[in-house]
């Protein structure tokens, strides 16, 4: 596969191995320009990233992966009903995985080798997995030689209703080598979570500082009780009001729209001479 792209040689491997076009059993396969595209029963799926900004330099120190069905009319489904359809717990595991690993081949063909991917894990798979979570991504990981400090599992809002869990859960994720971040609805919700959550990223929807007055007080607020964990802005549809606080990074359509990767590679189709 002559890519003008220095991926790690894991990873290089592991994407000779891919077919060009879906086979029966294999999960994954190569589109033409080099991307990857998952097969989950019937539906294709692949990756887009938004960036997360520092405000302050206007550059991203990562970007947050998001899954994208790709489809032909009625047979389109959303990201949100294809994880909801799973019957059983076992199944959603694979699909969490499975998507998990899509975007990290996809941020790696990207050429995105030096800021941090964020990777949703689904709320069901939380309960579902009784035990060290993250010694299994921590394996693919290492088969496709990305550090694993290098990625970020994001836990949903739903997990900071149920502080032991999400204690437990982020605990296993960093015993793996990964970071971590949560996702809060006050300032307050985060105070009362701080003594036991080890996160290392605090995310807050826009919408729920805009709704606590003064916004730009609660903001500050946030920000003095994550000293050792930035706070992100998520969904600012419009940039913030004024200045923010030392140390917060944003997201959102203002700051950038998600956008499939764009491959740093001249060819990746195999054979190609």
């Amino acid at each position: 596969m002559p890519c003008h792209l220095s991926l790690p040689e894991p990873t290089r491997a592991f994407l000779d191995d891919l077919p060009l076009e879906h086979q029966a059993g294999r999960f994954l396969h190569r589109q033409a320009d080099g991307t990857v595209v998952a097969d989950w029963y019937g539906c294709e799926l692949s990756s887009v990233f938004q960036p997360i900004v520092d405000p302050t330099l206007g550059t991203p120190i990562g970007h947050e992966a998001f899954l994208r069905c790709l489809g032909d009319g009625d047979l389109d489904l959303s990201p949100w009903n294809l994880f909801s359809a799973p019957a059983n717990d076992q199944r959603l595991i694979e699909l969490d995985r499975l998507t998990r690993t899509l975007h990290t081949l996809n941020h790696l063909v990207a050429g995105v080798f030096d800021g941090l991917l964020f990777l949703n894990v689904h709320g069901r798979l939380l309960a579902a997995v009784s035990h060290d979570h993250g010694a299994t991504f921590r394996r693919v990981a290492d088969a496709l030689g990305v550090p694993p400090e290098r990625i970020v599992i994001e836990t949903p809002l739903a997990a900071s209703h149920q502080p032991d869990l999400l204690a437990f859960v982020l605990r296993n994720y960093r015993h793996h080598g990964f970071q971590v971040a949560v996702n809060v609805e006050s300032p307050a919700q985060w105070q009362n979570l701080s003594p036991g959550v080890p996160a290392q990223f605090i995310k807050i929807d826009a919408q729920h500082i805009a709704t606590l007055y003064p916004a730009a007080k609660r903001l500050e607020w946030l920000a003095a009780l994550s000293v050792d964990a930035p706070v992100i802005v998520t969904r600012l549809e419009h940039p913030w009001p004024g200045p923010l606080p030392g140390g917060v990074l944003v997201q959102g359509y203002a700051y950038g729209r998600p956008k499939p990767p764009v491959p740093a590679i001249d060819s990746c189709v195999a054979g190609t001479p």
